[in-house]
C-alpha cells in the first residue's frame, strides 16, 4: 500500500495585513503567508514561473465583487490551478464553498488535507468525493505536480547528503572511503540539476 502524505509542505495562513484598494497590491503578503508555493498543489514560486504566479479569488471576484480585494478571500496559487479553477463555484452565496460532493475547500482550513493526499509517487488524489471532484477540476493530477514534488524530495535529500559530507570530513575519514566521493558526486549532479531548474523558469 502507498504511503499518504499531506499535499502541501505546510498548511497556509493569512495574518492581518493592512487593506489595499487592489488585490494585486497583496502579492508579497500572499507569498510570505503561502510560504512562497501555490496554496492548491503545493508548486513553489521559485521554480515555477514566479514573475507569473496567480492571486487567485477563492470565491470568484466575477460572482462576488464585493470581495475582489477581501485579503481573506485571496490564494497565492500557480498559473494551472488558478487557470484550471477560473470562475467555477457551485452556487450564488459566496460563503457556501461546497455541498459535501462539490465545490472547493478554502486552501487555509484544517480541512483541505481531509479530503486530499499525496501518494509517494506525488500524485494528488481525492480521499472522498469531494476531493475527486477537486481533483479534478484544478487539475491536480497533472504530471507536473508529481515531479515537482519530486524534486523537492530530492532537493531534501541532497541537503542530508550535504550534512553527511561536512561530517565525514569533519571526522578526516572523507579520503578513505569511496562512498564519500559518490556521495560528492551526487551533490554537485545535484547542484547542476538544479541550476538548470532554476534558469529554465526565469
Amino acid at each position: 500500500m502507498s504511503e499518504v502524505l499531506v499535499v502541501r509542505g505546510r498548511m497556509p495562513t493569512r495574518t492581518a495585513v493592512a487593506a489595499q484598494k487592489i488585490y494585486q497590491s497583496y502579492r508579497a503578503d500572499l507569498k510570505r503567508d503561502f510560504q512562497g508555493a501555490c496554496g492548491y498543489c503545493g508548486d513553489e514560486d521559485v521554480r515555477v514561473d514566479a514573475v507569473v504566479f496567480h492571486i487567485d479569488h477563492f470565491a470568484p471576484k466575477s460572482r462576488f465583487p464585493d470581495l475582489a480585494v477581501s485579503y481573506h478571500n485571496l490564494v497565492y496559487a500557480c498559473r494551472y490551478c488558478n487557470v484550471s479553477k477560473s470562475d467555477h463555484w457551485i452556487g450564488k452565496d459566496a460563503a457556501v464553498h461546497h455541498d459535501g460532493k462539490q465545490g472547493f475547500i478554502d486552501p487555509c482550513s484544517e480541512d483541505y488535507e481531509k479530503h486530499l493526499q499525496r501518494l509517494t509517487s506525488g500524485r494528488i488524489v481525492g480521499k472522498t468525493e469531494l476531493g475527486r471532484y477537486i481533483v479534478g477540476k484544478l487539475k491536480l493530477n497533472l504530471i507536473r505536480h508529481e515531479l515537482l514534488w519530486q524534486a523537492r524530495r530530492a532537493r531534501k535529500l541532497r541537503d542530508e547528503v550535504e550534512r553527511l559530507i561536512d561530517e565525514l570530513e569533519a571526522r578526516g575519514k572523507g579520503d578513505g572511503y569511496g562512498h564519500h566521493e559518490l556521495l560528492k558526486r551526487y551533490r554537485s549532479l545535484s547542484r547542476a540539476i538544479e541550476d538548470y531548474e532554476l534558469r529554465a523558469y526565469v
